[in-house]
C-alpha cells in the first residue's frame, strides 16, 4: 500500500499537533539561600520549573522549602511568575509575580 500525503494535509496536520500543546503558564523562581525574595531583575538560574497553574507552582516551591529545612543555609523563598518571557532588551518579565 502507497501513502501519498499532500502538502496541505501535512501542515494542517501538524497545525493540529501543535495546538493540542500548550505552554506552561506559570515559572517558578526559587532562592534556596535567601531570607527575601531578592529586588534584582529575575534570572533564568533561578527558574526551577513551569508549570500550568499558580497552585502547582505554589506546592513545588514549598516543598523545596520542606526539602531545605534539613540544611544549615535556611528555607529559602521563592515566587512564581505568570507568562514569563524575554522583552526587547533581553530581560526577563513576567507579567505578575506571586508568593
Amino acid at each position: 500500500m502507497k501513502l501519498s500525503y499532500t502538502l496541505p494535509s501535512v501542515l494542517l496536520g501538524l497545525l493540529l499537533l501543535n495546538g493540542c500543546t500548550k505552554a506552561p503558564e506559570w515559572t517558578l523562581f526559587y532562592y534556596p539561600n535567601a531570607d527575601v525574595v531578592p529586588t534584582e531583575s529575575l534570572q533564568v538560574d533561578d527558574i526551577n520549573g513551569y508549570y500550568d497553574t499558580l497552585d502547582q507552582c505554589q506546592r513545588k516551591a514549598q516543598g523545596m522549602q520542606r526539602l531545605s529545612q534539613s540544611s544549615t543555609t535556611g528555607v529559602g523563598v521563592y515566587q512564581c511568575g505568570h507568562q514569563c518571557d524575554f522583552d526587547a532588551n533581553s530581560v526577563l518579565v513576567c507579567k505578575t509575580l506571586s508568593q
